[in-house]
């Protein structure tokens, strides 16, 4: 009973949303991709299937980070969405479902896929902005996730050249 209790307390701890709404700024925007576990393994899972994807795997980042913006201000705006920490769990199970053979998928498949996800994370961005500047608040999550992006696809890059090779010795 005691280890249920303490699993039910620490799942607060994967999610970056409180529902509270929080003081915008650039600063208070980079810190609240990594501000939970949820998004984290989302945005490196993304830059993972970039880098297995075809050579424009760069598309992959521009559609996560453009829904996600589009949404954020969605959330911003008070647009209610159903489901969105649904949404950003299962994105976490799809994205990393994709790395396997995001190779063999094409692109524009990959794209309307993790945008559609995008729209999730975004969306709880927009929602949780309290006062402040919000454009600066964008600026900063949306730096904060390119950067998450591109170490998921030097973990993709590291594994294939680094760790792989090792492995099937």
């Amino acid at each position: 009973m005691k280890t249920l209790l303490t699993l039910l307390a620490m799942t607060s701890l994967t999610f970056a949303h409180t529902g509270t709404h929080t003081a915008g700024g650039f600063m208070t925007g980079f810190m609240h991709p990594i501000g939970g576990l949820d998004h984290i393994l989302a945005m490196i899972g993304v830059g993972m299937v970039a880098y297995f994807a075809t050579s424009k795997g760069y598309l992959t980042l521009a559609a996560f980070i453009g829904a996600m913006i589009v949404a954020a201000i969605a959330g911003y705006a008070g647009i209610a969405l159903v489901g969105m920490e649904a949404g950003i769990l299962i994105s976490i199970a799809v994205v990393f479902s994709m790395v396997g053979f995001a190779h063999k998928l094409p692109i524009g498949a990959i794209a309307v896929i993790v945008a559609f996800f995008g729209m999730f994370h975004g969306f709880a961005h927009g929602a949780e902005f309290g006062s402040g500047s919000f454009v600066a608040y964008m600026g900063g999550f949306a730096f904060s996730t390119l950067i998450l992006h591109l170490s998921g696809m030097a973990l993709a890059y590291l594994y294939t050249k680094k760790l792989q090779p090792s492995l099937a010795k």
